[in-house]
């Protein structure tokens, strides 16, 4: 069999009973992560202009939008979502798999929504929807690092989790697949735009259309992702993928943990968080204040230098793409936070006055690709001292952490019990027999 087959044939063999613990675990983590970001986002700019373009539809009332007091078609109700957590930033994400899970947990929240699946049945979706998914990306990063597609994988991987959870027979599933490669884009250059903000969520919207339409009877190549001119030969830089790979011990481990997705600490980007990480490190290592600090200089190669692009930001969405303003923040305020990301303090003088204090420096001789890229971080003191560290990963927030933030997202949109409730449901959605009485906690009720 083909890659699309064998993965196709996998998806509907595999079943929650299958799983690891530790694969239910942190799936239940993300799901919890992604709704806490989303309540977070969904009254930022960018999530107003697109809730007021779905709701001019007033299309069947399916899912819940969460943070608001409005139900649209699962397809649009995981768009939203989608976009409300990636308009903070603190979206999810992986360094050595298909980058992203964002667009597969919308999907299976709001697919889950309408058809009032058991939290197993969303978890299910989750796992198996990103496996596919990086199963293809994972083997694929060499071949976007030049392309500058980092998204097109989250298609793969939304549809597939719609397949499962539709129920969708074999050839219907590649049907599925086929449908929502012709679909996958995303490019690099669209980083510090409205546009980067919504490019996960077309992927959830579409991978649900693409299940439904073949459902249907729609069709489409049924080996998209290896046959010649398909998913990976048109998308992928030539050499830049390993189909063998995409198939090879299927089932032996999972995505989710092998090789894992990481839960962001800050709202910018994540190639900084290492960055920061080591940056407040040195301050505790030598008990510093950022009143101390003369200089701060950040070295990078040049995948992290297309992704960190404005030096001198002018909206909120440049200033997430910035090692300038990023730092800038953790000089100015200390933490860097939500408010630091503004149009207002892209362009707040106090802001500007701190990113002078920030140098970047771009080695194109350093390796290209994302997973070997190196964040170094040197500290110039106003003592003369030269500090410098570099980590090699980031750091995740605790479990504590991520449920004040949650809190925190939440106040003045939940009341106090629909937070506290929608808290303890989802840190044990597996016991949910309809994932619907979750999610009708997350909407603001009249």
């Amino acid at each position: 069999m083909g890659v699309t087959q064998t993965l196709s044939k996998f998806l509907l063999d595999t079943t929650y009973q299958d799983f690891p613990q530790e694969v239910v675990d942190r799936a239940r983590m993300l799901a919890f992560d992604f709704v806490g970001g989303a309540l977070a986002g969904c009254h930022t700019h960018v999530s107003n202009i697109f809730t007021g373009y779905v709701q001019d539809m007033a299309a069947k009332p399916e899912a819940v939008v969460i943070g608001r007091r409005v139900k649209t078609t699962a397809a649009y109700a995981s768009y939203l979502n989608g976009l409300f957590n990636h308009s903070t930033e603190l979206e999810s994400v992986s360094q050595r798999t298909s980058p992203n899970p964002l667009a597969v947990i919308a999907t299976a929240l709001s697919l889950g929504d309408k058809m009032k699946l058991s939290g197993k049945s969303v978890l299910e979706g989750l796992i198996l929807g990103f496996e596919i998914q990086g199963r293809i990306g994972g083997p694929s990063l060499k071949g976007i690092s030049k392309k500058g597609r980092i998204s097109i994988f989250n298609h793969l991987g939304t549809a597939a989790a719609a397949a499962k959870m539709i129920g969708l027979s074999f050839d219907q599933t590649r049907m599925a697949l086929g449908t929502a490669a012709f679909q996958a884009g995303g490019l690099i250059t669209s980083v510090g735009t409205m546009a980067h903000v919504a490019e996960l969520a077309y992927a959830s919207r579409d991978g649900i259309e693409a299940a439904e339409l073949a459902k249907r009877g729609f069709t489409a190549h049924p080996d998209i992702i290896e046959t010649p001119q398909g998913f990976c030969e048109a998308l992928i830089e030539e050499g830049g993928y390993d189909l063998d790979a995409m198939t090879r011990e299927l089932g032996k481990s999972y995505q989710v943990v092998d090789p894992g997705i990481s839960i962001k600490k800050y709202p910018c980007c994540y190639r900084s968080h290492r960055a920061l990480d080591a940056f407040y490190d040195m301050l505790d290592e030598h008990r510093l204040s950022s009143d101390q600090v003369e200089k701060i200089s950040v070295d990078m190669n040049l995948y992290d230098s297309y992704l960190m692009k404005f030096p001198e930001p002018k909206t909120g969405e440049e200033a997430k793409f910035s090692f300038r303003h990023i730092f800038g923040a953790a000089l100015l305020k200390g933490k860097v936070w939500i408010d630091s990301f503004s149009d207002e303090a892209a362009v707040d003088p106090k802001y500007v006055a701190a990113r002078a204090r920030v140098d970047e420096v771009v080695h194109p001789d350093w390796p290209t690709s994302r997973a070997e890229a190196r964040i170094p971080v040197t500290i110039k003191l106003k003592d003369g001292r030269v500090l410098s560290k570099e980590n090699a990963t980031p750091r995740e927030p605790t479990m504590n952490q991520l449920v004040e933030r949650y809190r925190e997202a939440a106040d003045g949109i939940l009341t106090r019990d629909q937070t506290e409730q929608s808290i303890e449901q989802l840190l044990q959605i597996e016991k949910s027999q309809d994932v619907s009485q979750i999610m009708a906690l997350l909407a603001v009720r009249a």
